[in-house]
């Protein structure tokens, strides 16, 4: 997997939360498979071992242009992509 994949699958994983975020609870995190590579939601009781995760809280900031509205910090997800793949 590249690093702009990754980039593209955080900010997929992110734009959901921010299209939703009342379904989620306010810990939740993105998770990373390392094996798959596959990223995904989770609230923060649901946990396990053998995953990477990242607070969402990380990867989101507020709108300039719309006020109470959150949007993908796209240097948060351009820095993640970097640790996590190199």
């Amino acid at each position: 997997m590249t690093r702009e994949e990754l980039e593209n699958l955080l900010r997929n994983a992110v734009e959901d939360y921010t299209a939703d975020e009342e379904a989620y609870d306010d810990n939740a995190r993105l998770r990373i498979d390392p094996q798959s590579k596959e990223v995904s939601i989770t609230d923060g009781g649901d946990e396990v071992e053998d995953a990477d995760y990242y607070d969402v809280m990380d990867l989101i900031k507020m709108s300039p242009s719309d006020p109470g509205k959150w949007e993908v910090d796209e240097d948060a997800v351009k820095s993640v992509a970097e640790e996590y793949i190199g």
